[in-house]
């Protein structure tokens, strides 16, 4: 066994699957293995919806052989993550299982917000995103990540189902030359140009990040390099200028052209030009003169994530921070009560960190308690009646960068348990959750309502609370906001009523105790 942790990390794209085996010494990054498979799970699914038998039996084979190499390695941890052609494939489930079935590797299909906070985790590895604002964008094979960071936070993040795979799949001769065939691309972007424009916002941007496979070899072409294939400098800064002459280059020449003139692989040699339309494109919109290539993708993030990961008992701070800077944005966006989510986040912590005893839960828990006290509310903005109900619904039908889909569904099930009924057998979305889960959801959303209950009034009259754990009690004592004087009776009815799950579930009656 080796003396130090290591893992393994696949990345099945649109266009290609790639592995990496790395091994962590604290925070330095060993890289032992390093693989780029041209299988393309997006040529068939954006033009049937369905991933071919021969195509599923080739990602097996490759999962196989990772798996043998990580047997051979002593690799600790292997995570493996799918994106856009997995999401939209119809018989994505029949891939997964075929793979846990032949080497034990679950395979988990991410959103297109969870691609853009590992996009960012990536970058950040290379390029220093604490000053400013940022874009960054990756166009894949079945879709295009455009995320904005503002001194180092993930503020906006977007996916466009425009991928340079999917793109030729749409074109009646995706080997068509010239500029009419640049157009024609071109036509392609002009429903999304608007909607990236207003992302901007009209205001400056201090840094463009373009990363991809793509990019990464127009940036060797405008080096004046023939072998697009051999190992770089780890950064490259490109005119954006260049990016347009050499994407107008390359589709000056058919794809068997580009393959023996330009040296490019056959899954390289198709897909660069739109995805070099694409870059250039947006990083007209973003108004800037030069495109940073870190070299980076999405592996590099996950890979990023595990390191931290192993750091830390918990979710890593970085990761938490954009979370719920996500989770502000979204209740921005639904004209949430900011200072009621904050003082219930505060709250909320305060309760989970004093009564861990009793739960047992751990950082991922605390994240999604977090993510919940900031949104329970977003439901009012549809109808204050039943607007548990309602901020359920717009949780699960919105995007929360760096949560996985099924936490997301965790944190719109708290924002339906803060208030009126608890957590129920007889309601389906609850019911269908796993046993554990469904515990999680029960003993999260005990400490919201606790929380919620505390700032009844919404006006942030208790700033903090102390949980002393009695025998048969937990004794709630509140500290008010300066010059408050109350006796605190809408809270204390408040706690009476949705204590009542914590008292069921721990076995202990909940008192707030007199200021």
């Amino acid at each position: 066994m080796p003396s130090l942790p290591r893992f393994g990390i696949v990345d099945m794209g649109s266009n290609a699957i790639r592995m990496m085996i790395a091994e962590v010494s604290g925070s330095a990054v060993a890289v032992l293995e390093n693989h780029r498979l041209p299988v393309r799970l997006g040529r068939d699914v954006f033009q049937s919806g369905q991933i071919p038998d021969a195509t599923v039996s080739a990602v097996v084979d490759a999962c196989r052989r990772f798996k043998a190499s990580c047997d051979r390695l002593a690799v600790a941890t292997v995570r493996a993550i799918a994106t856009a052609a997995m999401r939209e494939a119809r018989n994505r489930d029949l891939v997964v299982d075929r793979v846990r079935e032949a080497t034990g590797i679950e395979i988990e299909v991410i959103s297109g917000s969870q691609e853009a906070y590992l996009l960012a985790q990536a970058v950040q590895t290379r390029i220093d995103l604490q000053r400013g604002r940022s874009v960054l964008v990756d166009v894949g094979g079945g879709s295009v990540e455009v995320v904005l960071v503002e001194d180092g936070q993930v503020t906006g993040a977007d996916s466009y189902r425009l991928g340079a795979l999917r793109m030729l799949a749409t074109l009646p001769d995706p080997n068509a030359t010239g500029e009419s065939f640049v157009e024609l691309l071109q036509q392609h972007l002009h429903g999304l140009e608007r909607r990236i424009a207003d992302r901007f916002d009209g205001r400056r941007i201090d840094r463009y990040v373009a990363v991809g496979g793509n990019i990464e070899t127009i940036a060797d072409l405008v080096g004046g390099r023939t072998d697009a294939r051999a190992a770089m400098a780890p950064m490259s800064t490109v005119p954006l200028a260049s990016v347009r002459a050499e994407t107008m280059a390359l589709a000056q020449l058919s794809v068997d052209e580009r393959m023996a003139k330009r040296d490019l692989k056959p899954d390289r040699a198709d897909t660069i030009v739109p995805a070099g339309v694409v870059y250039a494109r947006i990083g007209e919109i973003a108004g800037i003169d030069a495109v940073l290539v870190p070299r980076v993708g999405i592996k590099d993030g996950l890979l990023a994530e595990l390191v931290a990961g192993h750091v830390s008992a918990f979710m890593p701070e970085e990761h938490v921070d954009t979370v719920l800077s996500a989770c502000r944005a979204l209740s921005r966006k639904f004209h949430g009560e900011g200072e009621h989510g904050e003082t219930v986040l505060q709250l909320a912590r305060q309760i989970f960190d004093q009564t861990v005893t009793l739960h047992g839960l751990g950082g991922r828990a605390r994240v999604l308690l977090e993510a919940g006290a900031l949104l329970h509310d977003i439901g009012v903005t549809v109808n204050n009646d039943g607007h548990h109900k309602h901020s359920q619904y717009l949780i699960e039908a919105s995007e929360i960068v760096g949560l996985a889909e099924e936490e997301r569904h965790l944190v719109a099930l708290l924002a339906r348990y803060h208030r009126k009924g608890p957590p129920s057998r007889d309601h389906e979305e609850f019911s269908a959750l796993r046993r554990r889960e469904r515990s999680l959801v029960e003993r999260l959303a005990a400490v919201l309502r606790l929380a919620d209950a505390l700032d009844r009034q919404h006006a942030g009259i208790v700033r903090a609370v102390q949980v002393r754990l009695r025998e048969r009690t937990v004794e709630l004592l509140p500290t008010l906001a300066p010059g408050q004087r109350t006796r605190l009776t809408l809270e204390r009815r408040a706690v009476e009523e949705k204590g009542a799950l914590f008292s069921q579930l721990f076995g202990r009656s909940v008192e707030l105790l007199p200021p």
